[in-house]
């Protein structure tokens, strides 16, 4: 009864995201007729606030108005926070697909989180026909998700120096800083984006980064903080003990409650829901509403969002009113933009600024009227004298702050107003014109000469001008000139001109960094995606007109991954850092280097002879990559693999380009790397054939078509069966067989082989605990492990629970890994290697000989076995020269205490000769092929088995 009870309340529990997209999917605000339909899926549960948020922020935007179309909203909520569950997420695609019409896919998806991505990349496959967005959380580092290329990706900012800048604003006397932050992996790219940002503070304040806490000790300790302090909470979630505190806005509001100093946040949810000050906040309303924005346009006219381009969703300055009284904070200090929460103000403070614009204008007003009567006695010229100062003076107004200058045509004089000598640094200026014209930069005049002169011709109704003008120093500053004649004579020729001159320095400065960070890498400072096609395009426009070549090169480095696991990401961008420079020093003013992102960079070499001349400059890159680089003590050697496709041979559209150098690329990495290759038309079918076979793959696991058969192994010395290595098979259909070889290759690359591996380690458990039964003996197996298997994080933890699960014992557990992965890195590989070893298990060292090996590493791993790989075997009693070989491993790994495994015994002159030499057991024809786990079984009958024949 109480299973049933279990179940049913998991069933239940995996229902309820669907019951919210039946109760809540958004069907009143949306007409009957054909409706556009968008789908968002969320990693975490409803009540959340940011999801909440966003929610909130999605409808509002997609519902009908007055002159637009409602858009459908459907939700689905896979309350996986903080990790995917990738079974849970199989019931959930199943029972969705069950009580939710998702035919014929949805016009849009927003996929808020990396659980949502994980969920849409496994089972979301039918879900879409139209554009899908991946709202990538803030400072998540989703490289590791094998994303679609077309996916949009947006993204929330870190803003925690703006946050800061802000808070000292408020605080003057601030000389220390607790920047708090979680301990899950994204909160702790969190804490390096802010240890990163906040750099340029350190001069002046003291800055205390708190990733390691105890969520019980942390409040007593911001409750003992100096007065002198501040709080910057970017966000946590889980604190050093492992212990989730959820939800975040909870705690946060337990700390700010505690906390003897003002503490500001980086994020909206975590500010309404706590006693925040405030600060520069994402993911909150400002972004739900940009997010709904974009998936209306994208649902209307998807090209308005080309895919590769990443959207930075804004961050708005939002503070609490009810915080800032507590603390007693000027809110005139607040930036412009600043969004008051719970704020009621005074009818003078909500009207101050026209108020006072009123009465500045009525001052101004009075006193022009006052002038005006003062002059009423004068003469005519005075009266004219007069006129020309009002208008003057009207100018000025409307300028405000603006230098003013006025030029008599007729006369050829012009007036420069203080402001207008003050902007240049001159004292007095020359009543001519052409005192102007020399101060404007001689690459900018003819342009503002013609503007000039086409609106005293009366072309253009004003002159406008945005130029540079030489200060009295020297230096140069961007200007904006605005004119008008306000006098012509009956001829309509110009009598007098009136113009006005300010500073747009700043804002063309900030305008040039925006494009500069639109069109380049904020780590290595190298052109982006988006210049790299700019440049892509004129230089294949020009190669068409002159006729020479263009070569795309597509260059990845190798194993950078082991670098970033080992080292951490901050390791990994100074290396980066470092390559980007190498390789710039090797490149013409022509050419051009972009990062694409990851370790990917891709070099664009324009106006070539032909093909030689990008191998020329591929030879120089692999040398210069050759020499290590150093960081902290450490020297680290890099290579880089890179593929080559050339205009016009291989496309003449930079897309074409860039896809067959992508495709030349992934063939020089299966080709051993460290090397580079031409795109030719036959690596698009091998690759091809390789996707369609990962698809014949990703069926085959679901089907039943994979199996694990097992080759008897024996004891050389009793002639009884001694063991088994279990060896995967995939049986199709019909009955005929794909050779592992084939398969196993691209399991591995497309990331399978996690899947498949730990079956197998389970199946060959459950069978080795069987035929102990049968047996009445322990039945050791030998389970193969990949490379991208060994180097995988929780290995260790994996096995552990594989073991206690099937209840096999550790001793009848052994685990074959090449030597050429043991060899890779012998300090990983002998901590890895030890743990393992430290479960109980054996492990055996499988094709020695066909590697690489050092002994002096060799002799301290934990290593009980040798494998004596085929190639030595087969021709063992024919070539003196294998004999010695196999006997020479034979003697090495005595001395080294280990036993010794032949592989593909086939005759009884290998048997003799293996046995005469010490070897211990032996696998291969000779005894059996491979078998079905039954029909090992039926092995295990108690007799001497070294007589059968199981080659049946």
């Amino acid at each position: 009864m109480f299973r049933r009870f279990r179940r049913f309340a998991l069933l239940l529990s995996l229902i309820q995201p669907l019951l919210v997209v039946a109760s809540e999917g958004g069907l009143d605000s949306v007409p009957a007729e054909n409706p556009k339909r968008v789908l968002a899926i969320f990693f975490g549960q409803r009540d959340t606030p940011y999801e909440r948020t966003l929610e909130d922020g999605l409808r509002k935007s997609l519902a009908a108005g007055p002159n637009k179309p409602g858009v459908r909203l459907e939700t689905l909520y896979l309350g996986m926070f903080p990790l995917y569950d990738r079974a849970r997420a199989e019931a959930i695609s199943k029972l969705y697909a069950q009580h939710v019409d998702t035919a014929p896919g949805f016009d849009a998806v927003l996929l808020s989180g990396v659980a949502a991505a994980k969920y849409f990349i496994d089972f979301g496959g039918d879900l879409a026909k139209g554009p899908v967005v991946f709202l990538k959380p803030t400072s998540a580092d989703a490289a590791s998700l094998d994303i679609p290329p077309d996916v949009r990706v947006a993204e929330n900012g870190l803003a925690a120096a703006e946050t800061l800048e802000q808070a000292v604003r408020l605080l003057p006397h601030t000389r220390n800083v607790l920047v708090i932050g979680g301990s899950t992996p994204v909160e702790k790219r969190m804490m390096e984006i802010a240890r990163r940002d906040l750099t340029r503070f350190t001069q002046t304040l003291t800055i205390s980064y708190i990733g390691d806490f105890d969520a019980d000790e942390l409040p007593a300790r911001l409750a003992k903080a100096s007065p002198d302090s501040i709080v910057l909470l970017l966000r946590a979630s889980r604190d050093s003990k492992g212990r989730n505190l959820l939800p975040p806005a909870t705690y946060a509001a337990r700390l700010s409650k505690a906390s003897r100093v003002p503490m500001f946040c980086t994020f909206e949810p975590l500010l309404k829901a706590s006693d925040c000050v405030g600060g520069m906040v994402s993911a909150g309303s400002t972004a739900a509403t940009a997010i709904a924005d974009t998936m209306r346009k994208l649902v209307e006219n998807p090209a308005s969002w080309p895919a590769g381009k990443v959207l930075e969703l804004p961050g708005h300055p939002m503070y609490s009113a009810r915080q800032m009284a507590r603390w007693k904070l000027p809110i005139d200090q607040l930036p412009g933009n600043a969004i008051l929460l719970d704020y009621n103000p005074s009818t003078y403070e909500r009207y101050r600024t026209e108020i006072w614009a009123g009465a500045a204008v009525l001052g101004l007003l009075t006193l022009s009227l006052l002038s005006l009567l003062g002059m009423l006695g004068q003469n005519r010229r005075q009266r004219r004298t007069l006129a020309e100062l009002e208008q003057r003076w009207q100018f000025a107004l409307e300028g405000s702050g603006h230098g003013v200058w006025d030029w008599d045509i007729a006369s050829d004089r012009v007036f420069y107003s203080p402001e207008w000598l003050d902007l240049l640094g001159v004292d007095v200026a020359p009543k001519g014109p052409e005192f102007r014209r020399s101060r404007i930069h001689p690459d900018d005049l003819e342009e503002v000469e013609r503007r000039l002169a086409a609106h005293l011709e009366g072309l253009d109704q004003t002159f406008e001008s945005e130029h540079r003008m030489m200060r009295t120093d020297g230096s140069y500053l961007w200007v904006m000139e605005r004119g008008k004649v306000v006098t012509r004579s009956t001829q309509n020729a110009p009598l007098r001109l009136v113009g006005t001159l300010s500073d747009i320095s700043e804002r063309r400065n900030t305008m040039e960094q925006i494009e500069y960070i639109a069109t380049h890498d904020g780590l290595t400072g190298l052109p982006n995606r988006s210049l790299l096609n700019d440049r892509l395009d004129r230089a294949l426009a020009r190669a068409h007109r002159e006729g020479n070549q263009v070569a795309v090169i597509y260059l990845d480095l190798d194993h950078f991954k082991t670098i970033n696991d080992t080292l951490g990401h901050q390791c990994g961008d100074l290396v980066l850092i470092a390559v980007a420079g190498r390789l710039m020093a090797h490149l013409r003013e022509t050419d051009t280097i972009t990062r694409q992102g990851g370790d990917e960079f891709v070099i664009l070499l324009p106006e070539l002879r032909g093909a030689s001349d990008a191998m020329h400059v591929c030879e120089k890159l692999q040398e210069e990559l050759a020499d290590p680089v150093s960081l902290d003590g450490r020297e680290l050697r890099i290579s880089a693999s890179m593929g080559i496709a050339m205009f016009p041979e291989d496309g003449d559209i930079g897309e074409q380009l860039l896809q067959k150098a992508d495709v030349a690329l992934y063939k020089a990495k299966n080709a051993g790397r460290r090397g580079f290759c031409f795109y030719s038309e036959s690596m698009n079918v091998a690759l091809n054939d390789k996707l369609d076979l990962d698809v014949r793959l990703r069926k085959a696991m679901s089907s039943g078509e994979l199996h694990l058969w097992f080759q008897p192994q024996f004891d050389l010395r009793s002639g009884k069966l001694f063991g088994a290595e279990a060896l995967m098979r995939w049986v199709l259909p019909d009955g005929t067989h794909i050779p592992p070889d084939h398969f196993i290759p691209v399991a591995e690359e497309f990331g399978h082989i996690h899947e498949l591996g730990n079956w197998a380690l389970a199946e060959a458990c459950k069978q080795s605990k069987r035929w102990a039964q049968i047996a009445g003996r322990p039945i050791p197996v030998a389970v193969n492990l990949s490379a991208v298997q060994f180097r995988r994080d929780g290995l260790v933890n994996t096995i552990a629970q594989t073991l206690e699960e099937t209840g096999l014992p550790a001793s009848s557990l052994v685990l074959e890994i090449t030597e050429s992965v043991v060899m890779e890195d012998a300090s990983a590989t002998h901590t890895a290697l030890t743990a393992l070893a430290g479960l109980g298990l054996k492990l055996a060292i499988d094709d020695f000989g066909t590697g690489y090996s050092s002994l002096a590493y060799l002799k301290r791993f934990p290593v009980s076995h040798l494998k004596i790989d085929r190639a030595f075997v087969k021709d063992l009693g024919v070539d003196p020269d294998d004999e010695i070989i196999v006997r020479t491993i034979i003697q090495l790994g005595h001395s080294l205490e280990l036993e010794i495994v032949a592989e593909g015994v086939e005759t009884e002159a290998q048997i003799e000769l293996l046995t005469r030499n010490g070897c211990e057991y032996a696998q291969g024809f000779h005894y059996s092929r491979p078998l079905p786990a039954e029909r090992f079984a039926a092995l295990l009958a108690p007799q001497d088995l070294s007589q059968r024949n199981m080659d049946e």
